[in-house]
């Protein structure tokens, strides 16, 4: 492969990760299809229908949905921090504490996920196409974000 078709996959894939990201944040576009989600089933619209009593609501001893935000936050600054050569041990339990939250504290969770994707996305595009495909794309993270929205959902369900 020569370096201008690396260098346009490596743009196609920094693309559909942004766009995958997007939708993991926001849900399906009005009128398009979606690659996982509802229309409107996006970790923005399902955190911003819970109120703080809601999100630090616990089930059978389980993480409440407050600590999966936070862990979520957590997990995209470390990936962040990660490619960018941080590899100091972090207190993965620790990211999901503390399980309740208020009102105050809950908007600030939900700021912080936002700020996490936005950085997250930065230093995504910031990386060489190398490095870029070295670290997996990203994909691994969105497969993380999936998986505790998953979660989310399930135990809005019970809120």
């Amino acid at each position: 492969m020569s370096e201008t078709q690396f260098d346009r996959v490596n743009e196609v894939q920094l693309e559909r990760l942004r766009e995958i990201l997007r939708e993991t944040f926001e849900g399906g576009l009005p009128g398009e299809g979606t690659e996982f989600l509802d229309h409107s089933s996006g970790i923005r619209t399902t955190l911003k229908a819970l109120s703080a009593a809601q999100a630090s609501k616990r089930r059978d001893g389980h993480p409440s949905i407050a600590a999966h935000a936070r862990h979520m936050a957590f997990h995209l600054r470390t990936v962040a921090e990660w490619v960018e050569g941080d590899h100091r041990k972090r207190d993965w339990l620790a990211s999901f504490e503390p399980q309740e939250v208020s009102e105050r504290e809950w908007v600030e969770i939900q700021q912080d996920l936002e700020a996490a994707r936005t950085r997250f996305l930065e230093v995504m595009k910031s990386l060489a196409p190398e490095t870029f495909v070295k670290e997996g794309a990203g994909y691994g993270a969105i497969a993380h974000l999936a998986y505790h929205l998953g979660a989310i959902r399930q135990l809005a369900h019970d809120v």
